[in-house]
């Protein structure tokens, strides 16, 4: 019968009394049965006899309850549901309600269990374990019709069982402490929670494992530690939320979310956000032996691969992590915020893994962010890679500092960006890949510095600073001086890039001698290109095949140590086009293509100059560098040739060049004929010739014999008709010799002009 003070195994204790008298009254929502019984600490390594409660009578009599009369009428007269209230309890021996079907709200306050409770197959109306401790708790497949409570409870030595438990409200953990170490904490796989999952403040040592698991609101465990060292902190995989994973700052104590071990949640589900703000993420004390597969992190913290997450992922401001954050082949529906983050993978000094397999900070591979990438003042100690990555917003990398020297420090390769890709301020130590980039605005390297570049080791040569071989930027690729000047101390790779605007290196520094190549702009295509640097480039800058409408340079560029190759390069217009009184700026272009080419005949600059100066209306202009390419072309072809005939070479190239400019000024023969002109004739005025026949009685003539001379293919009659002798026989041949040559070279000229005519 109730309140019996014997039953089979004895008297009952004074707590075993105050739960049957609580049973027997019938009475619901009963916070305290006796309030003269002093709080319990669960954590006292002796009790009194008085607050034990043996298991097997607390099980034996919740279950006979039911056969009892009076729970049925209580139940008619009041809809809710009745809690039963054990509190400042020692529990012996073992609570078992295996299968039970308990229509109560069961509260245990200040208890402490000798034994797990066994709630396997149990179905109850409530769970509520307030200020508990136990070792572990045996809930698999237990059913809970409203929240389950394990708030400020203490775990030690067991694991809480909640594997394909079913709760139909929400599982609360907040301030709880679950101790297993190197173990299962909880393990609730396949886990359904109808609410949220709470476990704010939440301390564990060992593993919170619950793949599968189904969470209707938010999982959040704000100020939360988790230490599992070398092992999973959190096994989330699959995990569907139906709201936000919160792992963030305690709003209540500023107390951070601090992980020691991993946060396991590839392939999960989250229609919220993932919120991490201001934690603490620390890595193993020495890194995982690395698998077979290159693409493997050993040192991951958060590994979230083909994960689904609506909502923003936020990693910033106060984040930290000591290892790599891998998001591969995920979804954001929202913004990944990583602006003020620091990962650190400095920790790990090992000059192989350095040079030849860069360990990773941030892995996102193949993910699709649907807002802003957002990675502003964002430290990392590693490498950034993001290979095929689509970003439908903004890519911010404003004043991040990146350092991997010698490595791929920013590794995206055909990564898609919708607007802009700012880096302006940044600091990288290392190389900046983005070969095959796609960006919808603009990319902007304002005042970056790009230092220390990758090593390739199979070529034994340096890689480029910044690559972005096949990229096409919609608008301007800015790489100039802002707050400080734009730096980039290995080659700035830009071969077969398309920009759509502008192309702008102002005030730049390029190259520090350690690269052949400063800057690499082959077949580039651009509409504005200004190569403005503030001093020399120091190495080769390559312009070959590059196209742009609009030309910004300066000496500095042409000064290049390694040389400036522009052959096959097309441009239409100078940013400061030339007026006709600009001779000495056409005489200084011509200086620096003569520098350029190292003592190289290249016509195709001198063509290109000279026709964006007749494109202008500037013909006399374009005239002076085809001269200056004739010229050029000539010394080369003397070059060719060989010692004993290069002199004749020599001769012609300046008799064209003094006569009528290799052709492209035939009104000089005209001068020159006039000069020969008067000259003969001067000299055979006081130096008449004699007849050859007397008898024919001719009259001399000096113009007439001087202008026989000099026009060889007109016969006037009167070289046949006079004999010349002494200095006049030389000066005879000299016009011969002069007509001859200034015919050639107007012949040359007049056929030249037609060329360039059609």
């Amino acid at each position: 019968m109730p309140g019996r003070p014997w039953d089979n195994n004895g008297p009952l204790t004074a707590a075993e009394q105050r739960f049957d008298e609580l049973l027997r009254q019938g009475r619901s929502e009963v916070r305290r049965v006796d309030e003269s019984v002093r709080t319990l600490d669960v954590h006292a390594e002796e009790f009194a006899r008085e607050r034990e409660i043996r298991g097997e009578y607390l099980s034996r009599r919740l279950v006979d309850s039911l056969e009892e009369g009076g729970w049925r009428p209580f139940a008619k007269r009041n809809a809710q549901q009745l809690v039963i209230p054990i509190e400042n309890a020692v529990i012996t021996g073992q609570v078992d309600l295996r299968a039970a079907e308990l229509p109560y709200l069961l509260e245990f306050v200040h208890c402490r269990f000798e034994h797990a409770p066994d709630l396997r197959q149990t179905t109850l109306a409530g769970l509520v374990l307030w200020h508990c401790r136990f070792p572990g708790l045996n809930a698999r497949n237990l059913t809970v019709a409203n929240d389950t409570v394990l708030r400020n409870c203490t775990s030690v030595g067991g694991i809480v069982d909640l594997a394909d438990a079913e709760l139909a409200g929400s599982l609360v953990l907040n301030d709880s402490e679950l101790r297993n170490p190197g173990a299962r904490a909880v393990y609730g796989d396949r886990l359904s929670v109808s609410g949220a999952l709470l476990g704010i403040r939440l301390q564990v040592a060992g593993e919170i494992r619950i793949p599968g698991a189904k969470v209707g609101g938010n999982l959040t465990l704000s100020g939360g530690a988790l230490r599992n060292r070398g092992r999973y902190a959190i096994n989330a995989t699959g995990v569907q939320i139906g709201g936000s994973l919160r792992l963030d700052v305690d709003p209540l104590t500023r107390r951070p979310f601090t992980v020691a071990g991993k946060v396991f949640m590839p392939s999960a589900h989250i229609s919220g956000d993932l919120r991490m703000r201001d934690s603490i993420l620390e890595p193993g004390v020495s890194p995982p032996r690395r698998g077979e597969s290159k693409h493997d992190d050993p040192t991951s913290t958060l590994i979230a691969d083909r994960s689904e997450i609506r909502g923003d992922v936020q990693i910033d401001q106060g984040f930290r992590s000591g290892g790599t954050i891998r998001m591969v082949s995920a979804t954001v529906g929202g913004d990944l915020r990583m602006a003020g983050a620091e990962i650190d993978l400095g920790w790990l000094r090992s000059p192989k893994a350095s040079v030849d397999e860069p360990l990773r900070a941030v892995h996102i591979d193949g993910t699709t962010v649907l807002g802003n990438l957002e990675a502003g003042k964002v430290e990392m100690h590693g490498q950034f890679r993001m290979i095929d990555v689509k970003v439908g917003g903004s890519f911010q990398l404003t004043g991040a500092k990146l350092v991997g020297p010698r490595t791929d420090v920013l590794l995206a390769s055909r990564v898609v960006v919708g607007s802009n890709l700012d880096a302006k301020d940044a600091d990288i130590t290392g190389s900046f890949q983005l070969q095959g980039a796609q960006v919808g605005a603009n990319l902007d390297l304002r005042s970056a510095q790009l230092v220390k570049p990758a090593w390739h080791r199979h070529r034994m040569a340096y890689k480029s600073s910044l690559d972005l071989r096949a990229a096409r930027i919609e608008r301007d690729l800015v790489c100039a001086e802002g707050s400080r000047k734009f730096r980039a101390e290995g080659t700035v790779q830009l071969r077969r890039a398309t920009i759509g605007r502008q192309l702008n290196f102002w005030g730049c520094v390029l190259g520090d001698g350690t690269s052949r190549t400063a800057l690499n702009a082959f077949g580039v295509v651009t509409q504005e290109l200004t190569l403005h640097p503030d001093v020399a480039p120091r190495g080769r800058v390559i312009l070959r095949q590059a196209q742009c409408e609009l030309l910004h340079d300066n000496a500095e560029l042409w000064d290049a140590t390694g040389g400036l190759d522009v052959e096959d390069f097309s441009y239409e217009n100078f940013n400061h086009p030339f007026e006709l009184h600009d001779g000495d700026r056409v005489r200084e272009r011509l200086a620096w293509l003569r520098t350029t080419t190292g003592g190289k005949y290249q016509p195709g600059p001198y063509d290109q100059l000279a026709n964006v100066f007749r494109g202008n209306g500037n013909e006399e202009h374009a005239v002076t560098v085809l001269i200056e390419k004739q010229y050029r072309r000539y010394q080369a072809i003397a070059k060719a040739t060989r010692p004993l005939l290069r002199w004749t070479v020599q001769l012609w190239s300046w008799l064209q060049r003094i006569t009528v400019s290799y052709g492209y000024r035939p009104l000089r023969a005209l001068a020159w004929l006039l000069l020969f002109g008067v000259v003969g004739t001067v000299w055979f005025t006081y130096h008449p010739l004699v007849p050859v026949n007397q008898d024919d009685n001719p009259v001399w003539n000096p113009l007439l014999y001087t202008v026989d001379q000099l026009v060889p293919i007109i016969n006037l009659g009167h070289d046949n008709m006079w004999q010349a002798h002494g200095n006049s026989q030389w000066i005879t041949v000299g016009l011969i010799a002069a007509g001859w040559i200034l015919a050639t070279t107007v012949a040359a000229g007049i056929s030249r002009a037609l060329r360039r005519e059609r």
